[in-house]
């Protein structure tokens, strides 16, 4: 994943942002946004903002049988980076911790 957040900061144009959404795996005993947050501190991104949208929502698995909030994704789950301005003193990032909102 590392590799992908710095041909992202490749790509970005200085001040620029990425939202990426990840979800859960594992029943949601694992969160993404856990994982790939060090890996864009790690290619030079700052991270802004981790956006966390849980509703009681109809899921498509239903047609095949899965129920809401018992199986598969049921979160949206989206993490922001930014790449900092080429004339803007980069401080080293000290935690790979972001804002966290719940919707």
């Amino acid at each position: 994943m590392t590799r992908v957040f710095e041909e992202l900061h490749r790509i970005l144009r200085p001040g620029g942002h990425v939202a990426f959404e990840v979800g859960e795996v594992h029943a949601g005993r694992t969160r993404l946004e856990e994982a790939i947050l060090p890996c864009g501190v790690q290619a030079g991104l700052e991270p802004v903002l981790v956006l966390i949208n849980q509703q009681k929502f109809t899921k498509t698995a239903n047609c095949w049988g899965v129920d809401n909030m018992a199986k598969g994704t049921n979160t949206n789950r989206i993490v922001v980076f930014r790449k900092w301005p080429r004339n803007v003193r980069q401080e080293p990032a000290r935690s790979n911790s972001a804002m966290v909102f719940h919707s």
